[in-house]
């Protein structure tokens, strides 16, 4: 049996649909490979800038240590300086008591020359 809407169709017509088709077909074909390469365009963006905040992040990192070890060894020099000076204050603090010692020792007043003991 024959279909009803194909009786009144002529000959010609009847092939319009693979046509359309075939196109439609492309058209989605064309569109998909549109979307993966945006897709993988943005991919490769989104890379390129992780890989530049990585760069900047280990170029941040190493400035940062290197400004910590200049401040622990600047912390280091002056607790050295701090420790040398305790030394010579204490150097200075026993000739004080040694000086004190004497002049407490001294029993004149008013010494002469060739008078003190």
């Amino acid at each position: 049996m024959t279909d009803p809407v194909q009786q009144f169709r002529r000959p010609e017509e009847a092939m319009t649909v693979y046509p359309i088709a075939v196109t439609v077909l492309a058209a989605l074909a064309v569109a998909a490979v549109g979307l993966s390469w945006r897709m993988l365009h943005r991919l490769r963006r989104d890379i390129r800038r992780e890989r530049a905040t990585a760069r900047l992040m280990g170029a941040a990192h190493h400035r940062d240590m290197e400004a910590c070890r200049a401040r622990i060894r600047a912390a280091l020099a002056d607790q050295r300086a701090a420790a040398a000076m305790r030394d010579e204050l204490a150097v200075l603090e026993a000739a004080d008591a040694i000086v004190t010692a004497e002049l407490a020792r001294t029993t004149f007043q008013h010494p002469q020359e060739g008078d003190t003991p």
